[in-house]
């Protein structure tokens, strides 16, 4: 999750300046294709891929690698710059299905399966989003940083281990949030390379969403989230309590990060205090209410309050630096909600909490598409997607986001009660998980599961569960 800049050397490629490698050999075509040996010997063997470290894994009957695999800098300029794109595999049985596993940020490298390997029992590849150190090419050229350009990189290693591992196997895509979302975009560019998308919580957005108006969806869902008003307004007299207390807030954040580089202390805190009853249901629930400081509470439990649920550092330069590629993408490609400041008294620095503001001057950034790039994608789906699952939280507010499945053939939109942002096929009620274990089943070529059969083992900690706990601020 942290940064060091050290693509090639640490992953041990060829200088990022080199040669693009020839593509993989085309899937499907085996002819007298040998008896495959060794996973650890067969993963070295395929074209592109380094550095490859086996490590231990708590999963039983699993053998877990990391590797590297060399990418294009850019896919429409085969033969040019290449960089080390970080990944791993979980590897059970060549005849098992492939989960290929978008986190959209960082890779973990913990050997923990998804909740869609766990319903399918497969083999599951994890990708690391290009420009997430250490995947990050050297120069960097954030004009690379598109969904189109991820969607490649899935594409090729896929194309690579359907031809030299994984013959013939069902393959599923997946990830949580803006994994999901990877999932979605590498399935609207190359349709065939998988044959079905399992995507939690993953929200599409559009210019309206940055706009302060009582119609924008994502206010509208604050407004009414949960069954509490009282909830409701103890957050919003929360948010004012903070900035009442402006100084003591921000000399109690200098102790918890730096400000600065990216953003200033009263920026930080101010973004902060907008953000807040958006985190507050992203990550918690309806019991935490309870919790809310009063007036009368001593600037320790303020602050502390506040820390809780946004995690201040997260603000801080640190953290805005490892998250960069997220907030570049969001400023021009992915969008990013505004938070609702008609309440609010004691701003300084009003509609500035936008994904702009958290790309440094520095770094070069496109203008945002106008939602031209969700908009594509969101037409594909609805027109011609199939093989969709699609998992959100009933008081997630990424949930005002969500996708619409349209026509998408052979598809589903489940929604978990009183779910947030963790949401998965387990937080389902039992007939609507029923369904989704039954699509992703299917769509793997594997028979019905029994019904009395757990959906899954509840001491195993999902891929997705992970990295919910890693993650604080509005991050999809």
């Amino acid at each position: 999750m942290k940064r060091a800049l050290l693509v090639c050397g640490v992953l041990g490629l060829a200088a990022c300046g080199g040669k693009t490698p020839a593509e993989p050999d085309a899937p499907g075509v085996e002819v007298d294709a040998p008896a495959r040996g060794d996973i650890l010997d067969e993963l070295k063997a395929v074209p592109g891929v380094s550095n490859v470290e086996e490590r231990e894994t708590i999963v039983e009957g699993y053998r877990f690698f990391t590797f590297a695999y060399e990418q294009p800098v850019d896919h429409k300029a085969p033969g040019g710059a290449v960089f080390a794109q970080r990944m791993t595999l979980m590897h059970r049985d060549y005849a098992a299905p492939v989960v290929a596993h978008n986190s959209g940020y960082h890779v973990s490298t913990r050997g923990s399966r998804s909740s869609a390997t766990i319903v399918t029992n497969g083999n599951q590849l994890s990708m690391e989003h290009r420009f997430f150190t250490p995947s990050r090419p050297e120069p960097a050229d954030w004009d690379t940083l598109t969904i189109e350009q991820a969607a490649n990189d899935q594409h090729r290693i896929t194309q690579a281990l359907k031809a030299h591992l994984y013959r013939g196997n069902k393959w599923l895509d997946t990830g949580a949030s803006k994994g999901g979302m990877t999932s979605l975009f590498h399935r609207r560019f190359f349709p065939d390379d998988v044959d079905g998308t399992v995507a939690f919580v993953a929200p599409f957005d559009y210019p309206e969403d940055a706009v302060q108006s009582p119609t924008n969806r994502y206010i509208v869902f604050l407004e009414n989230v949960g069954t509490s008003a009282s909830c409701r307004q103890r957050l919003k007299d929360f948010q004012n309590l903070v900035l009442a207390r402006r100084e003591a807030m921000k000399t109690r954040m200098r102790a918890a990060a730096t400000f600065g580089q990216v953003l200033d202390e009263d920026r930080a805190l101010e973004f902060a205090v907008e953000e807040t009853p958006f985190i507050f249901w992203q990550y918690g629930s309806q019991e935490d209410c309870a919790s809310i400081p009063a007036a009368s509470a001593t600037d320790g439990a303020v602050f502390q309050f506040l820390d809780n649920v946004v995690d201040i550092a997260s603000y801080g330069d640190d953290d805005l630096t490892a998250f960069l590629p997220y907030y570049h993408q969001s400023a021009t490609q992915l969008g990013y909600p505004i938070s609702d400041e008609s309440y609010l008294v004691g701003l300084l620095h009003p509609g500035e909490d936008t994904a702009e503001a958290y790309v440094p001057a520095a770094i070069p950034r496109r203008p945002y598409d106008e939602g031209a790039a969700m908009t594509d994608v969101q037409a594909w789906i609805a027109t011609s997607g199939s093989q969709i699952l699609l998992i959100y939280g009933q008081n997630d507010p990424w949930t005002a986001g969500a996708v619409d499945l349209g026509a998408a053939a052979d598809s589903f939109k489940l929604i978990a009660p009183r779910g947030n942002h963790g949401s998965t096929i387990g937080s389902l009620a039992q007939g609507d998980q029923a369904i989704a274990l039954s699509a992703v089943r299917r769509w793997a070529g594997l028979g019905e599961k029994p019904n009395n059969a757990p959906a899954f083992d509840p001491a195993e900690r999902t891929l997705e569960q992970e990295e919910f706990a890693e993650r604080r601020r509005r991050r999809r």
